[in-house]
């Protein structure tokens, strides 16, 4: 009896030591697999983090902004003249500006500023503003006059060129207004002249269509018809245009309207 109580004894001790040794190896074991599993999961997150988010509008480009009528919250019109042919009827055009205290806006081609150095000056003393024209009225794309487009480099010396003369003749720059010969542009125009410091492409609202050859009766018609807050009006400084026969009939009507007169960039709030 003795000998068979010893006997289960030892068995009870075999048993309970066999089972201490077993539970800490299998233990490490499982947690040594998931270690690396997390490390793997976090390195995308890790990875991903310094990204910016999505843009939420487009970014700036420097591209020229196309304009062609001002805010309408505000009853102004701007009337702009276009001198690039002859010097035709701009010191008239000046004196009625002038008698009816009336700044305006003048599309130069350097061309044309050369040619009349003491008009250009006048025009900057009396307080009217620039619009690069370019040198001499080449169509940047070539769509009116059925020419190859200018390269980048061609129309960054069109604009240079004018910018040098009405600084150092006028002492006035035109920057940032640009407006287009024929009115011919496309997005290349609008990238190559906003890489050049022109943030405006300036075109217009109406068109007195005095360069076509219409009467002053005409064009006081198609000005007063197209009337409208924010308006900017193109017209022509050439003796073949009857603009500024008009003119005079043009401001006191509008005027009789309501309007006030402005520059481009008091239109646009600069």
């Amino acid at each position: 009896m003795q000998l068979l109580l010893t006997a289960l004894l030892a068995l009870a001790l075999a048993a309970c030591g066999g089972g201490s040794e077993a539970t800490p190896t299998a233990s490490p074991a499982p947690a040594s697999t998931a270690a690396p599993t997390l490390t793997a999961t976090l390195r995308p997150a890790s990875t991903s983090t310094p990204q910016p988010p999505a843009p939420t509008s487009p970014p700036a480009t420097g591209r020229a902004q196309v304009v062609s009528r001002g805010p309408e919250g505000r009853n102004a019109v701007a009337l702009t003249f276009d001198a690039g042919a002859d010097t035709g009827f701009a010191g008239t055009i000046l004196d009625i500006l002038r008698n009816e205290g009336v700044s305006a806006s003048f599309g130069m081609t350097g061309r044309w500023a050369e040619a009349n150095p003491a008009l250009l000056r006048r025009i900057v003393d009396e307080g009217h503003e620039l619009i690069n024209h370019t040198y001499d009225h080449t169509s940047f794309t070539g769509l009116s006059t059925g020419s190859a487009p200018l390269s980048r480099d061609e129309r960054w010396a069109e604009l240079d060129r004018t910018e040098e003369i009405v600084l150092g003749v006028g002492g006035a720059s035109s920057k940032p207004y640009f407006r287009p010969p024929f009115g011919d542009y496309d997005d290349s125009v609008l990238d190559d002249v906003g890489a050049r410091g022109y943030a405006y492409s300036v075109m217009w609202t109406v068109d007195s269509r005095g360069w076509q050859g219409r009467s002053a009766d005409e064009i006081v018609e198609i000005c007063l018809s197209g009337a409208a807050p924010g308006a900017i009006y193109i017209f022509h400084v050439g003796s073949e245009s009857q603009d500024a026969a008009a003119l005079p009939r043009v401001i006191a009507s509008l005027r009789d309207q309501g309007y006030a007169f402005v520059t481009i960039s008091e239109l646009l709030g600069h």
